[in-house]
């Protein structure tokens, strides 16, 4: 179960950084480290702290290898269906400013990953 424990909470530190360090290159930076690091971030980013936060019963319940294909299309689709329907509600409004909806996603995926860690830590705590 520990293990389990470490593995989640590394996956949201990884995602977490990404977050933290796209918000700063959304705006400003040269464009080969924003690709690098913005790209990934919003193909995977927001999806994947959804899918800790909901934690689905189908790859709760699985192990190893035989989720990961899984966990990552539904990570990346949601990833990649937030960025279309933030980007689609920017163009309704008239708002259009790219930099400022990576930092709306990278403010929302912090937020999911602050709530995963407050249920993993009252978890703890009841434990």
């Amino acid at each position: 179960m520990a293990s389990k424990r470490k593995r989640v909470s590394t996956i949201a530190a990884v995602v977490a950084v990404a977050a933290l360090a796209s918000i700063p290159l959304s705006f400003t930076g040269p464009a080969e480290l924003r690709a690098a690091v913005v790209g990934p971030f919003l193909l995977a980013g927001p999806g994947t702290a959804l899918m800790l936060f909901l934690k689905p019963p189908r790859i709760r319940k699985g192990t190893g290898f035989e989720v990961l294909p899984l966990a990552v299309a539904i990570a990346v689709s949601v990833s990649l269906a937030a960025a279309i329907l933030l980007s689609t509600a920017m163009l309704y409004t008239g708002f259009w400013h790219p930099s400022a909806a990576v930092a709306l996603l990278a403010m929302f995926t912090l937020g999911l990953l602050a709530a995963v860690d407050r249920r993993s830590r009252r978890k703890e705590a009841a434990s």
